[in-house]
């Protein structure tokens, strides 16, 4: 019973094999693009943009509320960590937190200030 499905794979030629998997790539690219033309493809583009910069906001907090609160127990356990003052550590902590939402909030800004509907200032 092997044999008969093993057979006809022998059969294949893999130069039209691959030929036709790149002519079905090209046709689902073709596709995605003509979709994307389409303004409810648009707006779904739209909302899974916010909902990656939601998700990078929530990456950018748990790993910058782990890291606090990691360094603020070596702080107040008796720095298990290292050699490096614990209080240093804390607040470089906290300042990388803090830089890192800043500029994910600033890109968000920036893509939403190019890429608005409406004109420039009045989306704050």
């Amino acid at each position: 019973m092997l044999v008969q499905f093993t057979m006809p794979l022998h059969r294949i030629d893999l130069a039209k094999a691959r030929r036709a998997a790149g002519w079905a790539r090209m046709a689902c690219v073709a596709g995605a693009l003509a979709a994307a033309g389409d303004p409810v493809m648009a707006q779904s583009l739209k909302q899974a943009g916010v909902n990656i910069f939601n998700v990078i906001y929530g990456v950018v907090g748990v790993i910058g509320a782990i890291a606090c609160l990691l360094t603020l127990l070596n702080w107040v356990t008796g720095n298990w960590l290292g050699r490096d003052d614990p209080k240093k550590i804390f607040f470089q902590a906290l300042l990388g937190t803090a830089l890192a939402f800043g500029i994910v909030a600033i890109i968000q800004f920036v893509k939403d200030m190019v890429g608005g509907s409406a004109s420039g200032i009045s989306n704050l």
